[in-house]
Order: structure tokens, then C-alpha cells, then sequence
């Protein structure tokens, strides 16, 4: 028991990689929108089966990923962005549902959600008042402040739960489905979801979220929907993932909790990309969990199909529990002199031409030197997806804009201390760390700087694999429209987007700047841990499918790499070898389909160690 609360005080936290990327899911709000997710996933698998589903609590927490070596705890990172999380083991090691030591001495990934209990909830929040502290809005973010607590005694005291979801290395364990991986997790002690179940079927999901829903005001914990996900893992690879989820889950959401408010005012804003986005202002009013005072109405087409007028009531509703919207208008109690809103004829900021693209709802500011705009590109550029440079937050950037010492985000690596010290505010010291700090990011990831561009339409997630399919800066910058287009999950919109980013006058200002602040972009195949080496397979694109015998996929995808093949986790037109081992499943049917050549585990190997 002593194990369980270290005393430790730390200074800050460390980061960490996930070997395994952490997906977010995509959402479903309705039976029909949840049969058309069913209907899809039928649709992309190459040899007609019954499919089957295992349904589980949507828990309302924190996702973590918890590791362990040798059967004992080894250590625990947040989601962070999917690829690089905290390291907050400290304070992960106080939950008493997470086993410290196992009963097989075995390593695991695994993904767990963190939560507070309704109950330790109201506890805490009493014990906040009486201390004249910091009263948290819900469970949820009560969870998220205890175990970033810098203090790990501090997380001891607050008791935090965790249920166990899902095995992320299931490649070296002798599972092939969700059911199994959970009876997996409850054998070897782990905390699981009680409620979760095996389901065949649409009826049976809508049974489960049903039965869900009537129960979810008595449980102890928060949730805000249902996760469904395909249950044999065989199918997973064929089915793939988009930018930012995986096609194999998706979450059932909940009817979100509404409320009624009037709507004081509505100003436009201007994004990083141009677009203007009408913005509500409501009466305050508290809704799940926070009080609510704003909500983007998106477009001009959503203020016209509502009707929306300065002066409405309305019903609003956070999207997802978390992004407030206007549902609808209360237009019986409308009074008869409100006027319809209409759209600026120009930029409220700069006072440029506003036009409408052909194929899009949105108007755009086409003033390339918008203030506004380049305010929203700064933003951007330094949070914390982007290039996290600390310091250098809102206020900052906009004072910067206002001494005119800055033209794109680039010119940030152009300042001196002086610069900075024309901050108000700002003495030596303080201008001295933000310049630093601006300094230690001139040599910039290609993944994180593709995001960092603020390209429209483009993701984290998208820019991570524009840059691991094309290596280099230069490469990406000269590819066409129809190269783009041939990446999984690359979308003609996207590619489009992308291609003319590349060919605007604003992407050779860029240039001009990262070559006149020695600003560098590191090629994927120089960074240390994409390293791919000249060999036998270099002229090879490998994807795997299967159970290999002789090790881990893991380890023969590192094999691969190492003789200098390209190694995907999906087939694609690029693709030019599938290593298939035990129930290959779907995946060498599509293979076999598409021409691409096919090897046995003992070919790959014999291919291998024929170049030793």
C-alpha cells in the first residue's frame, strides 16, 4: 500500500511517445446515422460476413495510455495530441484500480479512462469551498486537474477511478477479437467496463444504448454515449482509419441537455483562413457543467435556415457535451421590430472584398495581409499541436501585430530580446525567455510544420501523413493535386487545398523568411526515429496482415524498415508486397484483387537474410 502514494512533488512534467497512436472517434447521433456508419463499414470489406460488435460505456474522463514490463506498472501518459503524451505516472500510481503488479509476469499497452466518481466529486468540490478554492465545473475536469497535480499526494487524496478498454498491442498476445481482449483484461485484474456486452446486431446496439441511457442518471460515474467497435480485429487494417479516427469504432452521443437563452448580439469574426464566422452572444445561462455566453453559428446559410435575429430566444445544446449551438429558434416569442441579419459587404477587420467560392457556404476575406487573419495563422503557429512555443501566447502575438514587427508566422524567428522587450510589461528577463523560446523551435519537425502552416482543411493527423508519404519539404511543396489524392484519407478537397497553398505568393514569403532566419524543416527519412536504411527492400512498399509465428508484427515492420522498405498499416496504390501469417483475413483477398505481390512470413524472412 505504501507504493501507492510517492509524496513526490514535481517540477513539471516529462513528455512521452506513444508507440501506438491514440485516435479519437467519430461521433453518431441517431438510429439512422448509426445504421448509414453500419452500412459503410459493410460496404469497405471485401468478403461478405456477419458482422458483429462489442458495445461499452462511453466513460466521460480522461484517456490514458498505461504500460507495464515484465507484469508491473511501468508508466502512464495522457492522450496528449495521439503521438506524444505527459508522463504522469506519480499520480496515475494513486488510483487503487490500477494494478500495480500483475499475476503474469507479461508486457502490455493498454488504453484506460480516468474518471471521478459522482460522489468523491461532491466531496471534493465541499472540500474546495471551505478552502476558498477552486470550485470545478464537472467530474470530468475535476479528473483532469487531479492528475496533472504536480503534487502526487495531492491526486492520492481526491480518489480517482479507471476502467481498462482496449489492449493496443494485441499483436503479441493470442487475441483475434474485442471480447477476447476484455476477458483478457478482467483475467489478469484490470477494471472493466461492467456493462459492456457482445452484441450481433443493429437491434442489439440499440438495446445496449437504450438500456444505457435509462440507467446513466443512477451510475456513479459520467458518460456521454456508447462505444461501438467491429469485434473482430482481423477486419481493423482492412477497414482502416481516417485522418483522425478509426472506421472500426465509432461513439454513440446521447441527447445533449438544452436550455433556453436570449441572444444579446451577434459579431463576425475572421479566421486564420479567411473565413467570416457570425458569432452569437447569449445571456449567460448555465448548461452541462459551465456557463455559457457565446456560440458560432457557423455560416450564413445556418443564421437563414434558423432564422436567427439579435433579440430571439433560443434553445441551445453543447455538441458532443462540449461546443455550444443554437437549436432552434423561439419564434413565438419573437417581437415583431427584429431585423434579419445580414452579411457584411467587407471584412470587419480590414475592410477588404468578402467573396463567396463557388462550391462553399463560407465568405472569405481575400485580403492576404488581413490582420485579422494573420492574427489567426500567429495563434496557430505557436499553440501547442503546432509549434508549442511557450510564452507566447494571445496577447503577445496581437502586440506584436500592432508594432508592425511581424508579416507571417516565420517573422517570429526574426525578433530580438529588444523586440520583445517593447512588450508592455516586459522587462529583460521575461523578454530574454520569449526570445529563447521562440529560438529553440527553428529546427521543426516536417509533420508538426505542415500543421503548423495552418493550411485549410489540414489536421494534425493529415499533416503527419502528408509528411511520412512524402519525406521532405521540397516534395510535398512540388507534388500535384492527383498525388495527394492517392494517400488514404486524403480527400479531393484536401488535395486541392493543399496544392494551392503550395502555389500561393503567401508560401514563397514563408520561404523567403525560414531561409532568411535559418529556419529548418527536418526531413522524415534524417529524424532519428524514421530512420530508414538503404537495403534490399528500399524500393518496397510492405504492408502486414495476420499472425506472424517467428515475432510481433511490430518487429517485423522494423525488420522491413531496416532493409529500407516504406511500411503502411493499410494497402494502397503504393503498395507493393503484403506479408500475410495466420488468419489474414479479408486483407489478402483485397490484396490478391489488386495484383499486389504476396509473401509468406518465411519468404519475407528468407529475403532478408539472404542481404545479411
Amino acid at each position: 500500500p505504501t507504493m501507492r502514494v510517492s509524496g513526490e512533488v514535481s517540477q513539471q512534467f516529462e513528455k512521452g511517445t506513444h508507440p501506438y497512436q491514440l485516435m479519437s472517434l467519430s461521433n453518431v447521433y441517431n438510429e439512422q446515422e448509426l445504421e448509414d456508419y453500419v452500412g459503410r463499414i459493410r460496404k469497405l470489406i471485401t468478403i461478405p460476413i456477419d458482422l458483429a460488435f462489442f458495445c461499452e460505456t462511453k466513460f466521460d474522463g480522461l484517456s490514458m495510455a498505461i504500460y507495464y514490463k515484465a507484469g508491473r506498472f511501468s508508466h502512464a501518459l495522457t492522450r496528449g495530441d495521439g503521438k506524444t503524451g505527459e508522463d504522469v505516472s506519480s499520480n496515475i500510481k494513486t488510483i487503487r484500480s490500477i494494478p500495480l503488479k500483475l499475476s503474469e509476469d507479461i508486457d502490455l499497452c493498454l488504453r484506460a479512462e480516468v474518471v471521478m466518481p459522482r460522489d468523491e466529486f461532491i466531496k471534493l468540490n465541499v472540500r474546495q469551498e471551505e478552502a476558498g478554492a477552486k470550485i470545478f465545473a464537472n467530474p470530468r475536469n475535476a479528473a483532469a486537474g487531479t492528475v496533472r497535480q504536480l503534487d502526487s499526494g495531492v491526486a492520492a487524496e481526491r480518489c480517482l477511478d479507471a476502467y481498462f478498454y482496449d489492449i493496443l498491442d494485441r499483436e503479441n498476445h493470442s487475441i483475434t477479437t474485442h471480447k477476447e481482449a476484455v476477458e483478457m483484461l478482467k483475467s489478469l485484474g484490470f477494471k472493466t467496463d461492467p456493462l459492456s456486452t457482445y452484441c450481433e446486431g443493429m437491434h442489439e446496439i440499440i438495446d445496449f444504448y437504450k438500456d444505457l441511457g435509462e440507467k446513466r442518471n443512477s451510475l456513479n460515474y459520467d458518460l456521454d454515449g456508447v462505444v461501438i467497435k467491429v469485434n473482430d480485429y482481423n477486419l481493423y487494417e482492412e477497414l482502416g482509419s481516417t485522418g483522425k479516427s478509426p472506421r472500426w469504432a465509432v461513439a454513440f452521443k446521447y441527447e445533449a441537455e438544452q436550455a433556453q437563452t436570449l441572444i444579446k448580439n451577434i459579431s463576425v469574426q475572421v479566421g486564420r483562413t479567411g473565413v467570416l464566422t457570425p458569432v452569437a452572444e447569449f445571456e449567460p445561462v448555465f448548461l452541462a457543467g459551465s456557463t455559457v455566453r457565446f456560440a458560432s453559428l457557423h455560416n450564413w446559410d445556418e443564421i437563414r435556415s434558423k432564422d436567427i435575429r439579435i433579440g430571439d430566444h433560443v434553445k441551445i445544446e453543447k455538441a458532443g457535451d462540449i461546443i455550444p449551438q443554437v437549436v432552434t429558434v423561439l419564434t413565438e416569442q419573437r417581437e415583431s421590430d427584429l431585423e434579419e441579419f445580414d452579411l457584411p459587404k467587407s471584412c470587419p477587420a480590414c475592410q477588404s472584398e468578402v467573396t463567396q467560392l463557388a462550391d462553399e457556404v463560407a465568405f472569405r476575406c481575400q485580403n492576404e495581409q488581413c490582420i485579422a487573419k494573420l492574427l489567426g495563422k500567429l495563434k496557430h503557429f505557436v499553440s501547442r499541436d503546432a509549434l508549442n512555443i511557450q510564452g507566447i501566447g494571445e496577447s503577445v502575438v496581437e502586440q506584436l501585430l500592432e508594432l508592425n514587427l511581424i508579416r507571417n508566422p516565420l517573422d517570429l524567428f526574426g525578433l530580438s530580446p529588444d523586440d520583445f522587450l517593447r512588450l508592455k510589461e516586459t522587462k529583460e528577463k521575461l523578454a530574454s525567455k520569449l526570445f529563447k523560446a521562440v529560438q529553440a523551435r527553428k529546427n521543426i519537425e516536417l509533420g508538426r510544420f505542415i500543421y503548423a502552416l495552418g493550411i485549410s482543411h489540414v489536421g494534425l493527423q493529415s499533416a503527419y501523413l502528408i509528411a511520412d508519404s512524402f519525406k521532405t519539404l521540397s516534395a510535398i511543396a512540388e507534388s500535384r493535386k492527383e498525388d495527394l489524392e492517392t494517400l488514404d484519407g486524403i480527400g479531393p478537397v484536401m488535395a486541392d487545398s493543399i496544392a494551392s497553398f503550395f502555389d500561393s505568393k503567401y508560401y514563397i514569403q514563408i520561404i523567403q523568411s525560414m531561409n532568411e532566419y535559418n529556419v529548418t524543416v527536418e526531413d522524415v527519412e534524417l529524424s532519428k526515429d524514421n530512420l530508414t536504411n538503404v537495403g534490399i527492400l528500399s524500393s518496397e512498399s510492405i504492408c502486414f496482415t495476420g499472425k506472424l509465428e517467428k515475432f510481433p508484427r511490430s518487429k517485423a515492420q522494423e525488420i522491413a524498415k531496416q532493409n529500407g522498405a516504406v511500411v503502411h498499416s493499410s494497402l494502397s496504390k503504393s503498395t507493393t508486397i503484403l506479408v500475410y501469417g495466420e488468419k489474414a483475413g479479408s486483407k489478402l483477398k483485397k490484396a490478391q484483387n489488386m495484383g499486389i505481390q504476396l509473401w509468406t512470413e518465411d519468404e519475407f524472412l528468407q529475403k532478408v537474410e539472404a542481404s545479411e
